[in-house]
């Protein structure tokens, strides 16, 4: 399965070639690695080299490295977490604006929606309203910030609608922004109304199953939302 390797990053190429195997089918999630002295010399490699690419494969969230007698390399399932976490550690250093999530939003959430008009259950739509209320709740006897689980909550459900994984990791990663562009910027209750009123029309228009308004109102909303925001962090830079 794998081959000795020469290069100056040699552990680099360890990583490749156990990546590979997992993508190929070779390796599958519960496989356990062969032991670590059988690794050694299929890779040619020191223990340190071995090693240090088993912990790299580890943080990329393709192996778990359990301990004890029965211990090793095991092949995981990489944790949705992680990846998201992994790819907004890098966005966070190319100052990301609010205007560059609020086009990515206009590209994604409007068809997503409207696919989901197609497509929701009378068990996610139930699931949408009771969000609603919850958060119709919490912003007359609490604070906005607790509302903004059910606001994420709410895109969410509509994204797994679709069914499609890769629009499902995107939606729920840009989502993952927005919660710590909101974190950053504190927008109060008068914000969260808004966002709570947008998202009772977008359930309306949900469960009439109307493709076309539902469209127009997520728009509408993505766009209210990235103004508030802007708005909110102008007035922050001007005051300091």
């Amino acid at each position: 399965m794998f081959k000795s390797v020469k290069s100056n990053k040699i552990s680099e190429h360890i990583i490749e070639q156990i990546r590979k195997a997992i993508f190929e089918g070779r390796l599958k999630p519960g496989d356990k690695l062969p032991p670590e002295r059988e690794l050694i010399e299929k890779f040619g490699v020191s223990k340190a080299t071995l090693r240090e690419a088993l912990r790299s494969l580890e943080v990329l969230g393709f192996l778990e490295i359990r301990k004890g007698a029965n211990g090793g390399p095991f092949v995981t399932e990489v944790d949705l977490k992680k990846a998201r976490d992994c790819f907004a550690n890098f966005l966070h250093f190319k100052n990301l604006s609010i205007k560059d999530l609020a086009e990515v939003r206009l590209l994604l959430e409007p068809y997503v929606a409207e696919k989901a008009a197609y497509a929701i259950t009378e068990k996610d739509l139930t699931r949408l309203k009771k969000l609603n209320v919850e958060s119709d709740y919490i912003l007359k006897h609490d604070t906005p910030i607790e509302s903004r689980k059910n606001e994420i909550e709410f895109h969410r459900i509509i994204g797994g609608v679709t069914g499609n994984p890769i629009l499902m990791f995107i939606l729920d990663f840009v989502e993952n922004l927005l919660i710590d562009t909101k974190e950053i910027l504190e927008p109060g209750k008068g914000f969260s109304k808004k966002v709570l009123n947008a998202h009772k029309r977008i359930y309306k228009a949900l469960l009439e199953r109307d493709a076309k308004k539902v469209r127009e109102v997520m728009i509408k909303h993505v766009n209210e939302v990235e103004k508030d925001l802007a708005t909110l962090q102008k007035e922050r830079i001007r005051t300091g």
